[in-house]
């Protein structure tokens, strides 16, 4: 059975999660690459969009749309006393120069860049990070210096994009095979109270394929842009329940008599 058809069994069989511990690891591997790479979709979505609108309108924005701007000394300096935005492509720019806005109010947007007095924030899906000016140390962070930087960047967009998107790859394959360690230690935890014989190394198995059904709901999900409360909690939750559950499938070994 090739890795597809696995990603639609895992989805609703326990049954045919318990048969698939006893393949080779190497195709367990490389069904938690699959799993990443569908898990990755939204932020190629992410990236693309805010990327394309920062490419082909920041520029125009920074210098036309949005008050004047400078980083000094990690804070801000706008030329302006109040809030401005401005919206590109669906993606609303926020300059603070009243000291007002908090990141919580940023988590209404679904796609927002805020320049606040003392940090930048990244708002997509109702998620927000923030990131603090030092970190920047020794990048001109004002109006003018970050258009400069976007007119010269641009034509090395696409190469910025890949790396952009490998680093997240890796993060989140590696963030599964986190998850299908500590869930394989668990399984052997399950298989002793269910009073089956189940190894490690196929504990791992089982778990890795019982990550696919949060995995694709949270893809859908992310596509649709519902927020969900709570997603890691559900996520390890709902693998717990599919990990149990096939478990509950191996056969007990036959009592001799």
């Amino acid at each position: 059975m090739n890795i597809f058809k696995q990603l639609i069994k895992s989805l609703y069989s326990p049954r045919d999660i318990a048969k698939f511990r006893f393949q080779g690891i190497g195709k367990t591997i490389l069904f938690v690459f699959l799993l990443a790479f569908l898990s990755m979709i939204p932020a190629v979505v992410q990236v693309a969009s805010i990327g394309e609108s920062l490419f082909s309108d920041g520029e125009e924005l920074l210098l036309n749309e949005l008050p004047s701007f400078e980083v000094v000394d990690g804070e801000l300096q706008s030329e302006s006393d109040v809030t401005e935005s401005a919206d590109s492509s669906g993606i609303t720019f926020y300059v603070d120069g009243s000291d007002s806005l908090t990141t919580e109010d940023l988590l209404d947007d679904e796609a927002a860049v805020a320049f606040l007095s003392d940090r930048i924030a990244v708002s997509t899906g109702g998620g927000v990070q923030e990131y603090e000016y030092s970190t920047f140390e020794g990048v001109n962070i004002s109006s003018e210096g970050i258009a400069s930087l976007l007119s010269s960047l641009e034509g090395a967009k696409f190469i910025i994009y890949f790396f952009i998107l490998a680093f997240i790859f890796i993060l989140l394959a590696g963030m599964l095979f986190i998850k299908a360690t500590v869930f394989g230690w668990i399984g052997t935890k399950f298989a002793a109270t269910l009073e089956r014989k189940l190894t490690f190394r196929h504990s791992f198995r089982i778990a890795a394929y019982s990550s696919a059904l949060p995995a694709v709901f949270f893809l859908i999900t992310d596509l649709a842009g519902s927020l969900i409360p709570f997603p890691t909690l559900i996520s390890w939750f709902v693998t717990g329940l599919m990990l149990y559950l096939s478990i509950k499938e191996i056969p007990k070994p036959k009592k001799r008599g």
